[in-house]
């Protein structure tokens, strides 16, 4: 009984102090230094908390504070996202349809939180904690920004990039239709600057191509289109498949060099 009542007293101070700091995530060490107590005694303590269900295991060696709110539909990624990557040690981004929601511009939000990785991580909590991981091997050295609010900071591909990851995985973006939809309600996000350089440094032409087409088809300003068809121009790309999934017939765009395999079907508009 008084090793119980040990465990919960000192699991309520880890907790209230870890609140008090606004803290969401804390490692096994972290606790080890807040209580002044050897690992396996912390570890004991932490066991106590799971099973309170006060505190969640993301991964070995990282816990998360569990609100009571989130109990019934599991925890929130966003706050514990950053936290977790660093701790794996992983690159990431927020991309696609995820990317695409923070900026005002989805029609078929995704029940799960979207992230890029530049290779496979081994993560058997991933769904529960909400999370959908995607792979690419050509990770952004640009096109990422840091989204900061009162939960910490999240990476998010630019509304740029996340166009062009939508046209790359189309599939992961509930097919061309849903993506023309929100390539649309992006247009706004888009600069032309920002156009300037991601044509420069995303590594898929067939994406840069398929935006060059879609945004003339979308009747975007010329002036957001004045950049890719500029690299168009100068690199002469291979024609590409408007979407790669389709049977590869019909006419090729003779600028563009796409295929046009699909119509840009916005009839499923809100």
């Amino acid at each position: 009984m008084e090793y119980l009542r040990n465990n919960r007293n000192k699991g309520a101070c880890l907790i209230e102090g870890l609140q008090a700091e606004g803290q969401c995530t804390f490692t096994v060490e972290e606790a080890q230094n807040r209580l002044r107590l050897k690992r396996e005694n912390v570890l004991a303590i932490l066991g106590y908390l799971q099973r309170q269900k006060r505190v969640l295991c993301l991964t070995p060696g990282l816990y998360a504070l569990w609100h009571p709110s989130e109990r019934k539909w599991g925890i929130h990624p966003f706050p514990i996202l950053d936290a977790l990557m660093r701790f794996r040690q992983s690159p990431y981004y927020v991309g696609l349809l995820s990317a695409a929601d923070h900026y005002g511009a989805t029609h078929q939000k995704p029940q799960r939180l979207q992230v890029i990785l530049p290779k496979q991580l081994k993560f058997r909590k991933g769904e529960r904690l909400g999370l959908d991981f995607h792979v690419r091997k050509e990770f952004p050295t640009g096109g990422i920004v840091d989204v900061h609010s009162s939960s910490g900071k999240v990476a998010f591909s630019s509304p740029e990039w996340t166009a062009l990851d939508l046209l790359y995985f189309q599939s992961a973006s509930a097919g061309f239709d849903n993506v023309c939809l929100v390539i649309r309600d992006l247009i706004p996000c888009l600069t032309v600057p920002n156009l300037k350089q991601m044509v420069r440094i995303y590594p898929n032409p067939s994406s840069i191509q398929r935006l060059g087409y879609l945004l003339k088809a979308l009747k975007a300003d010329s002036k957001l289109v004045q950049p890719l068809k500029k690299w168009v121009e100068k690199n002469r790309p291979i024609a590409v498949a408007l979407t790669p999934t389709y049977p590869k017939k019909g006419r090729v765009d003779s600028f563009w060099r796409v295929l046009l395999n699909r119509k840009v079907n916005l009839r499923y508009d809100r």
